[in-house]
């Protein structure tokens, strides 16, 4: 009490009086509850975004900066690689390793995208083993039926497939698996890795799909005439049936690195995918038919199939976050 006669923690603020008093032991849990939280929701943010500190404190670049620093150095390769083709004729010497240096494309072009941004493109949460089931059993699932039901329908002859995939070949089998995981992370780390996450900073799980397909469609359009794997009389045909194809691998691809936070689940998918239907090692001039080549309408019909519940799924729990909770 003063001369006054009134408590010091009491002070008259216009018209209205404040209690300034001590936190009691109840309110002063409640606030460090609170602040717990508020910490946890940030980081969790963080693990489904797969974004750096930076991105989520809106101090790194903004997102057309971000996807400008992407899409550059890719273009630039893409010229390059167009001129080695049209001069030295690139992919005539040996298909395989032009295939899976072009995979690195995007990689590369993510890489640099990441380094810029200061982000992660193998994300920051670590992987559940259901998830790399799922990507194991995924492709094996819609190839294995897919396949069954070619052959047993006599549209594909089975000792062929057979021996595309290389049974009794040990170390051809062994650089299929080589090629096939070097060509899915160049691929991964590019499209997945960096591209989908930072498009997730604006756009919903659908819109998100969409934009991240249409460049890796043209990426493969682009790869496909420059190979001339393709025929005259079914071109449209054959440009169709890879865009769905690839459309059903995005979706897939897309939701198993925004529902994980991590690249390694898609990069499995994509790894597995690419030994049993796109092997750069049985990869020739041209592709097989429309119906039942390696991006034919059996394998493109079974991925749009299953990548109806993943659809669902990102739209559902809002896997790509809202505009406002990145940059």
């Amino acid at each position: 009490m003063d001369e006054s006669g009134k408590d010091p923690q009491i002070t008259q603020i216009s018209s209205n009086q404040c209690c300034v008093t001590p936190l009691r032991p109840g309110c002063a849990r409640l606030s460090h509850l609170s602040l717990t939280s508020n910490l946890r929701n940030l980081s969790n943010l963080r693990i489904l975004t797969s974004v750096s500190e930076p991105a989520l404190n809106e101090k790194g670049p903004g997102v057309g900066l971000a996807a400008m620093a992407f899409f550059g150095p890719l273009l630039l390769l893409v010229a390059i690689f167009t001129g080695l083709n049209f001069f030295f004729g690139f992919f005539r010497f040996y298909p395989p390793v032009a295939l899976v240096v072009s995979m690195w494309i995007p990689g590369i072009a993510g890489f640099l995208a990441a380094r810029y941004t200061k982000s992660s493109v193998f994300g920051v949460k670590r992987q559940r083993i259901r998830f790399l089931a799922l990507a194991i059993i995924g492709p094996l699932s819609v190839c294995g039926i897919v396949r069954g039901a070619l052959w047993l329908s006599g549209l594909a002859p089975m000792q062929n497939d057979l021996r595309d995939v290389a049974i009794g070949s040990g170390v051809q089998f062994a650089f299929g698996i080589l090629f096939s995981v070097l060509s899915a992370l160049g691929e991964e780390i590019g499209w997945r890795g960096f591209l989908a996450p930072l498009l997730a900073r604006r756009l919903g799980f659908t819109s998100l799909v969409w934009c991240s397909w249409l460049p890796w469609f043209f990426f493969y359009l682009w790869l496909f005439l420059l190979a001339g794997s393709y025929s005259g009389p079914a071109f449209g045909l054959q440009v169709a049936t890879m865009g769905a194809l690839l459309f059903g691998l995005n979706v897939l691809l897309v939701w198993l690195r925004m529902r994980t936070g991590s690249l390694w689940p898609p990069l499995v998918f994509h790894a597995v995918h690419n030994l049993l239907v796109f092997n750069p090692i049985i990869l020739g001039s041209s592709h097989g038919s429309w119906l039942t080549g390696e991006l034919g309408l059996g394998l493109a019909c079974g991925y749009l199939a299953i990548c109806i519940g993943p659809l669902w799924d990102g739209s559902r729990h809002r896997l790509a976050p809202q505009s406002g909770d990145g940059v």
